[in-house]
């Protein structure tokens, strides 16, 4: 298969100018889809400006500088996506990829302390061997539970994993009243209190309403949304531009 993509394909939130080469770096499968993912090389040099080229970008893998979850990661083509924690050898600040104004993937500035963990969303949930029952995550995780413990975990909920021992710390249901988060779709980024759940089938279509800081309430597609505290948000939010990181081409061309 080919190794690289066109950039007039790639999705539109890549810190990169379409029209400036032909070709961009075409992510590797992993934890996150290529359409809901940016490849690690752009972050590393677009996005926070540790290399000028591909060619440094790599020596920074090599020297393994950079880590994903508190885990080393040395490949330029690996997918970074929703939740993920990103860290630096030679930084002092941690960060999370949260959505942002309509732009699902987004670095935001995050505390030392918040870094130790991030929620995922159970989007799967199957019988295996052995009496067991595997729990799939957003982010490719995959955790065993005992049958007996099984109505413990349902799809939609969401997980509280601790970092880097990738232990579950807690369970958020996904009920009427928990705080949520769009992290998908046109409303990427919005989050308050979820208000209702209009169940449809298949389930995967049902409508949720949330109703944000400003008292608006917004629909989405469940699969777009995350709760992410029971009545206060768990993780810090981005509220200005102080509290993200900003992609060198976007000072000279303003999206966000």
């Amino acid at each position: 298969m080919c190794g690289h993509i066109k950039r007039l394909t790639v999705p539109y939130f890549w810190p990169i100018l379409k029209k400036e080469y032909k070709w961009a770096i075409k992510p590797i499968p992993g934890p996150h889809p290529k359409e809901y993912s940016i490849p690690l090389a752009y972050l590393i040099r677009e996005v926070f400006g540790y290399a000028s080229n591909l060619k440094e970008v790599k020596y920074i893998l090599s020297r393994r500088w950079v880590k994903r979850d508190k885990k080393v990661v040395t490949d330029y083509r690996y997918p970074i996506g929703f939740m993920d924690v990103l860290d630096f050898i030679k930084d002092k600040n941690s960060y999370r990829i949260l959505p942002y104004k309509g732009y699902p993937l987004v670095v935001s500035k995050i505390s030392e302390a918040e870094s130790f963990f991030k929620l995922c969303k159970i989007i799967n949930k199957n019988s295996v061997k052995g009496g067991k029952i595997q729990i799939t995550l957003h982010d490719g995780r995959n955790f065993l539970v005992e049958e007996a413990d099984s109505n413990k975990f349902k799809i939609n909920d969401t997980v509280i994993v601790s970092l880097p021992d990738q232990s579950i710390k807690d369970i958020i249901k996904f009920e009427v009243g928990k705080y949520c988060l769009i992290y998908r779709g046109e409303n990427a980024g919005e989050h308050g209190v979820l208000k209702s759940i209009e169940e449809l089938i298949p389930r995967k279509n049902s409508i949720v309403t949330i109703e944000n800081e400003k008292g608006l309430n917004i629909k989405t597609n469940i699969q777009y949304a995350i709760c992410i505290g029971y009545e206060k948000p768990l993780i810090k939010f981005i509220n200005s531009e102080d509290d993200y990181v900003k992609p060198s081409i976007y000072t000279k061309i303003r999206f966000l």
